[in-house]
C-alpha cells in the first residue's frame, strides 16, 4: 500500500474512532434523560394513585445544602447547557460558588415547581425524593420522604401494599449503573455533581473541535 494511502486509512480510522467516542457519549445521555424520565412518570403516578403529593410551592427539601447526586444523573443537563452555549458560564458559576452552596438551579421565586430553574433536567435524586421507597432491616418497605409529607392524614393512611407500588429508590440507581458504574457510584454534593457532568461533557464535545455536538 502506498504510504500516502496508509496514511489516509489512518486518518479515516481515526476519525471514524472520534465519531464513535461522540456517539457512545450521546447514547449514554440519551439512557440517562429515558431513565429520569420514567422516574418522574412513575413518582407522579404513584402520588396520583396513593393521594401523597408535596405541599403547594413547597420546597424545603431543596434547601439542604448537603444533597447527594451522582455526575451520572445531571449530564442531560450538562449536554443542554452545552447546546444552549451556556455550559462554560454555568461552570464559572458553579466555581464561585461557596463550598457546600444550596444547589445551583434553586430559586425560591422561580416560575418552576419546587423552584427549580432546570425542572427539566433536575437529577434523579430530585425525582424520587418524597415519593420512591427502599427496605428497612425488616423487610418493611418505606418511603423515601420528608417530615413534611409524614405528617399528613395522606401518608398516615398508607398500608405496606400502598408502599409496595412505589418507585424503588435502588432499582433506578441499579439502572444508572448499569449504564456507567463509575459515574453512578461517584456521590458528590449536588453542585459538585453537576460540575463533574459539564467536565465530562465539555471534554468529549467542545475540545474535539466540532461545532455541533452529536
Amino acid at each position: 500500500m502506498p504510504e500516502s494511502d496508509f496514511r489516509l486509512t489512518i486518518l479515516l480510522d481515526l476519525a471514524n474512532l472520534n465519531c464513535f467516542v461522540r456517539f457512545v457519549m450521546y447514547r449514554k445521555i440519551q439512557r440517562v434523560q429515558k431513565i429520569l424520565n420514567e422516574a418522574a412518570l412513575h413518582t407522579e403516578k404513584y402520588s396520583r394513585t396513593s393521594g401523597v403529593s408535596c405541599a403547594s410551592q413547597c420546597h424545603l427539601c431543596c434547601l439542604k445544602k448537603d444533597i447527594s447526586a451522582s455526575p451520572l444523573e445531571f449530564l442531560p443537563l450538562a449536554y443542554h447547557l452545552y447546546k444552549e452555549g451556556r455550559a462554560e458560564k454555568f461552570y464559572d458559576l458553579l466555581e464561585k460558588l461557596p463550598e457546600n452552596s444550596l444547589c445551583i438551579m434553586f430559586s425560591a421565586l422561580g416560575n418552576q415547581p419546587g423552584g427549580c430553574t432546570r425542572y427539566d433536567y433536575r437529577g434523579l435524586i430530585c425525582r424520587l425524593f418524597g415519593f420512591s421507597s427502599n427496605t428497612d432491616k425488616n423487610g418493611h418497605t418505606r418511603l423515601i420522604t420528608c417530615k413534611t409529607i409524614k405528617a399528613t392524614e395522606q401518608y398516615q393512611q398508607l398500608k405496606h401494599a400502598d408502599m409496595d407500588k412505589s418507585p424503588k429508590f435502588t432499582d433506578y440507581y441499579m439502572q444508572l449503573a448499569a449504564i456507567d458504574f463509575i459515574l453512578a457510584n461517584e456521590q458528590l454534593q449536588i453542585n459538585e455533581a453537576i460540575r463533574r457532568a459539564l467536565e465530562i461533557v465539555l471534554t468529549y464535545y467542545m475540545y474535539r473541535n466540532r461545532k455541533r455536538p452529536a
